[in-house]
């Protein structure tokens, strides 16, 4: 019977660079032997775009139905995440975590002795100032610096002042680091260097300020990457055999599985020590660092992968930001190339927690290409029923990578393929730029989605606010009615009460036989003078009533009409006179008889409104009193219109802000601190003219607006 194949998840936040490319390789030949399948979940999207930001700092379960057993290498997962994978219960594997903090078994360099070694063949050299430049934030330079530091507090020879830590342990910040220290002045003979990354770019940094190594500094670094053997001068460094501990960690995943418990151990894996050019030491080349004809074509392919790499970022880069969402999540097969089998998922928007739908399978073996909407959830991600329909091969390896954004969780793509054996040459991860990208690109789109809806939203509270201001107006023009009709109908209801009274003596003086000639002639007199009074005051309501209905309407209804300038703006000023009248406001009106406009009255209305009342509210103190001047006139093809008052202006800070929007100095009051904003807006969108404000404190303001002929003329 056959056995079972077994599935291994691997969980790094980078799949490619000397460090986790080579723990990959190891485990990978480790599983190879015992025909166990490698899955590599790459989380340097979850990591990259902050899942906690998203206020998602819950599990991502992928693939943890087809995952017999987890190694979790070290910055792949948060602790949140880490603790809640190892309460599942499957084996769990830790490679570089600290030890003895979970019920599992931890692998992890011995880089307390490898630190202490290190220190100890400086002092071979006569070095007593020896600096050290690692990242706290990674467990295993934390074990290297209490090495370190052991060691120097042993001699006596400690000095927190030559303890550098950085944010990043790469060389462009150990440069930064190196050109610090001799810009401080510190007195050092010699650099521990907790990676090789740092080294390389401490002695880049001394070799600018013309400090030599290992003739005036000496260096070491850590980890023996590809590059320091052919660094100048050739770096000193410690192997701590990356390979080999993953080769280890694949062995001790399978061991945990195979006993069907969880194993609790510590293993240490030794480091060798690598004598080379930078610590001072005189030495003859090695065999091992002499470029081989395997090398150098591995350097060969590298570089062509690179320059394909680059070829493939810039053009795929200039695709993805000029696309929206839908046409790059198309686009994402493209990510990844030379795969045998691929296919992507999008989580669901509804309440499915981990609920996805697979949009497109890629078989590259039989050339076909489905868009499918297939349901699964992320545990089950990537559905093993719809992949290839034989036996993976053993160098196979299927690569998983949950595509997630700063905005939103979007669902995750997978894909087979073997393991470049470049993959552990470059410094960086080659896949950082693509997912960099494809992440930015989605959040563009989302961002530019937001913005439209929320300018779409901006508009309607817009035209809401508008149709609010347009309510205050109509607030004040019924005021202004109420107000000024009162005069005629008050005199009307007096004459008619008038005409009653006369009425009832004139019937007493008939009831009783005592009317005389004298007195029908007097009574007709008065009724008939009443009468006219009566007539003449009912007029001028009804006109009042008229005008006020017409700059209601206009105020309401969206219409071009022909309109006296004049005429229609002593209307305006008339509805508001009981606001005037209450501060002893005078408006003045310059306006020729003739001046006919062609547009919308209702606009010209709020805006004269608005700018009466601004000043009404703002310019006037309590039972003080002004003057306001308003003049129109034809000018350059123009309509110009001058507003000024005479009140008490404005100070520079609230000058700045007059026509910003809810900008008020009468917070609580009835201001809404969109009068000037509205004005403003109604004078550059629907006519295309201008407004200007000149103000001075205790000097009156005055408002020019410019309208274009053509655009109040038809």
């Amino acid at each position: 019977m056959n056995k079972k194949r077994l599935n291994i998840g691997v969980i790094t936040k980078y799949v490619e660079n000397f460090y986790f490319g080579s723990l990959i390789k190891g485990i990978h030949k480790t599983l190879k032997i015992e025909n166990a399948r490698l899955f590599v979940v790459n989380t340097y999207m979850l990591d990259k775009f902050r899942l906690d930001v998203k206020g998602d700092t819950d599990f991502f379960p992928i693939s943890s139905d087809h995952i017999d057993g987890w190694i979790i290498l070290t910055e792949g997962v948060s602790e949140t995440y880490k603790i809640k994978l190892i309460q599942m219960g499957k084996p769990v594997v830790l490679v570089a975590h600290k030890p003895n903090q979970y019920n599992c078994t931890t692998l992890i360099d011995d880089g307390f002795n490898s630190a202490k070694q290190v220190v100890e063949h400086f002092l071979s050299h006569g070095h007593k100032r020896i600096a050290y430049v690692g990242c706290n934030g990674v467990y295993d330079m934390t074990v290297r610096y209490s090495g370190y530091r052991k060691t120097l507090e042993e001699y006596g020879l400690f000095d927190q002042s030559l303890v550098y830590d950085v944010d990043d342990p790469m060389p462009a910040i150990g440069k930064e680091v190196a050109v610090k220290m001799l810009e401080r002045g510190v007195d050092f003979t010699a650099v521990f260097a907790a990676n090789d990354y740092l080294a390389f770019g401490i002695i880049d940094g001394l070799k600018e300020c013309n400090v030599h190594v290992p003739e005036d500094v000496a260096v070491i670094g850590y980890d023996n990457n590809d590059k320091s053997s052919l660094f100048k001068p050739s770096l000193t460094s410690v192997d701590q055999n990356t390979y080999n501990m993953g080769i280890e960690a694949g062995k001790a995943i399978l061991k945990n599985i195979n006993k069907k418990g969880l194993e609790i151990e510590t293993i240490l894996i030794k480091s060798d020590f690598i004598i080379r050019e930078s610590c001072g030491c005189n030495i003859i080349q090695k065999k091992d660092d002499i470029p081989t004809k395997e090398n150098i074509e591995y350097k060969r392919s590298m570089i062509e992968r690179l320059q394909d790499v680059m070829y493939k970022n810039s053009d795929f880069g200039a695709k993805l930001f000029s696309l929206n969402i839908d046409q790059i999540i198309k686009l994402i097969p493209e990510i990844v190339d030379e795969y045998t089998w691929f296919c992507y998922g999008l989580l669901k928007d509804n309440d499915s927690k981990y609920g996805m739908v697979i949009q497109t399978i890629v078989d590259k073996i039989k050339n076909e290409r489905k868009d499918e909407n297939i349901e699964c959830n992320l545990e089950s991600f990537p559905p093993i029923g719809l992949m290839l329909d034989y036996e993976l091969h053993e160098d196979d390896v299927i690569w998983i990578v949950p595509i997630s954004t700063e905005k939103k969780d979007i669902g995750a793509m997978a894909y087979v393929s073997k393991i470049y054996v470049e993959s552990s040459l470059y410094v960086y991860d080659m896949h950082m730029v693509l997912y960099n990208l494809l992440g930015v690109s989605i959040d563009r789109d989302l961002a530019l989605t937001d913005l439209k809806e929320a300018l779409n939203n901006l508009q309607r509270t817009q035209e809401q606010l508008i149709e609010s201001e347009k309510l205050v107006s109509l607030g004040s023009l019924v005021a202004g009615v109420a107000h000024e009709i009162n005069n005629p109908i008050g005199v009307g209801v007096t004459a008619t009460t008038f005409m009653e009274s006369n009425t009832v003596q004139l019937k007493q003086l008939f009831e009783t036989n005592k009317l005389t000639k004298t007195d029908l002639t007097k009574f007709l007199e008065k009724n008939s003078e009443c009468v006219k009074i009566l007539i003449m005051n009912l007029q001028k309501a009804s006109n009042l009533i008229k005008s006020f209905k017409q700059i209601a309407v206009d105020n309401t209804i969206d219409e071009k009409r022909s309109f006296n300038v004049r005429e229609y703006v002593n209307d305006v000023i008339l509805s508001l006179n009981s606001k005037l009248k209450k501060k002893n406001i005078k408006v003045n009106l310059e306006c020729s008889e003739g001046l006919e406009l062609i547009c919308n009255p209702g606009q010209l209305s709020q805006i004269i409104t608005n700018l009466v009342l601004n000043s009404v509210m703002h310019a006037y103190d309590e039972e003080e009193s002004g003057e306001i001047t308003i003049k129109f006139e034809k000018n350059e093809g123009n309509l110009l219109i001058e507003y000024k008052d005479d009140g008490k202006g404005m100070e520079a800070e609230v000058f700045e802000k007059i026509f910003e929007p809810f900008f008020t100095t009468k917070k609580g009051s009835d201001g809404s601190g969109l009068g000037l904003n509205i004005i403003s807006n109604i004078i550059k969108q629907k006519f295309g003219g201008s407004i200007e404000c000149e103000s001075k404190y205790k000097q009156g303001t005055k408002f020019v607006i410019k309208l274009p002929l053509a655009s109040v003329t038809g």
